[in-house]
C-alpha cells in the first residue's frame, strides 16, 4: 500500500508551512492527493451571557473568521501549485476534532501540527492526543519550527513488541519500503505483554518480517535499562541524522502517561523531527 490520500489540518499558525511542505513532499513521492481542512470553530455562547451578545454579533464574528480562513487557504493553494501539488482545500465551520476524525476515515495519513503555546494562531493543542485515539488512520505530527526535509529517507523505527508499535510499523510500511536508512531502536517488551512475550524472539522476528518485505534495517538498542527512553530516542535520531521517527503511541494508559510524562507525551512536546504515530 502507498499513501494516496493525505489529509492535513490547516490553521493560521507560523508552523503550518512545515506541515504543508511535509505533506507536499509525500504527495510528490507517492503521487498522492492532498486534502486540506481549515476548521473555523462554532462560537458557543454561555447561557449566562446570552442576553448581552446578539445573534448578529456572533454571525459577524463567524463570517469574518470564515473569510480570513478562506484567504489563508488561497495562499496555501498557491504554495501547493508552485510546488507541483494539487491540493483540495475546504473551510468548514464546526468542531475541530469530530470533523478531522470523520475525514480521517477516508485518508491514508493525517498530518497534524505540534502544539506551540507561544503562537496564538496555533490550533494544534490537544489534536494529536485526541486523534491518535479517535482518528481512523496514522498521524504524522510535524514540528512547528526548524528546517525539515521530506520525511522518510532516514527513519528511526522504535520497537517494544507492543500492539501499538506493531500498528505503527504497518502504517509506516510505504515509507520504510523506500527509505535509504532504517535504524531499529528496541527495548524489552512492555510489562503488559507478560512472561509469554518476554520469552518470544521479538528482535529476530522483526528482522525477518522486514526482510520479507525487502527492507534492511540496522539494529540498535537501549543498552541501559535505566536510561530515559525519550532521551535514548532523541539521541539516536540525532546520531543518525534521522528525518522521521516511527513509534507506537500510548502503550500505557493514556491518563497515566499524561500525568507521569510518558514517552509519547514527551516526544509530542520535544521532538524536532516529524513523528509517525499510531495507537
Amino acid at each position: 500500500m502507498k499513501y494516496k490520500n493525505i489529509l492535513i489540518h490547516l490553521d493560521h499558525s507560523s508552523g503550518c508551512r512545515n506541515r504543508l511542505e511535509a505533506a507536499f513532499g509525500l504527495a510528490r513521492k507517492f503521487d498522492a492527493r492532498v486534502i486540506g481542512l481549515f476548521v473555523v470553530p462554532n462560537y458557543i455562547v454561555p447561557s449566562y451571557v446570552e442576553a448581552q451578545i446578539s445573534v448578529d454579533l456572533i454571525t459577524d464574528v463567524t463570517e469574518k473568521a470564515m473569510a480570513r480562513a478562506s484567504e489563508t487557504l488561497a495562499g496555501y493553494r498557491k504554495l501547493a501549485k508552485d510546488t507541483g501539488v494539487d491540493m483540495q482545500g475546504h473551510v468548514i465551520e464546526g468542531q475541530l476534532i469530530p470533523i478531522l476524525r470523520e475525514h480521517s476515515k477516508y485518508a491514508d495519513l493525517l498530518v497534524l501540527g505540534q502544539d506551540h503555546p507561544d503562537d496564538p494562531d496555533n490550533a494544534s493543542y490537544g489534536l494529536a492526543d485526541s486523534l491518535l485515539f479517535e482518528g481512523a488512520c496514522a498521524c504524522l505530527v510535524v514540528p512547528h519550527s526548524g528546517k525539515l526535509a521530506t520525511p522518510g529517507k532516514r527513519v528511526l523505527l522504535t520497537w517494544n513488541a507492543s500492539r501499538e508499535s506493531a500498528h505503527a510499523l504497518r502504517e509506516a510500511m510505504p515509507l520504510l519500503s523506500e527509505a535509504e536508512t532504517i535504524v531499529v531502536l528496541s527495548s524489552e517488551p512492555d510489562d503488559g505483554d507478560d512472561d509469554l512475550a518476554r520469552g518470544h524472539p521479538h528482535a529476530r522476528e522483526l528482522d525477518r518480517f522486514l526482510k520479507s518485505h525487502g527492507i534492511d534495517a540496522v539494529s540498535s538498542g537501549i543498552s541501559d535499562p535505566d536510561m530515559n527512553a525519550t532521551d535514548a530516542i532523541i539521541g539516536q535520531a540525532v546520531e543518525m541524522n534521522a528525518d522521521l521517527i516511527v513509534m507506537g503511541a500510548y502503550g500505557h494508559a493514556r491518563l497515566r502517561e499524561i500525568i507521569l510524562g510518558g514517552v509519547t507525551h514527551d516526544l509530542l512536546k520535544q521532538s524536532q523531527l516529524p513523528l509517525l504515530m499510531a495507537h
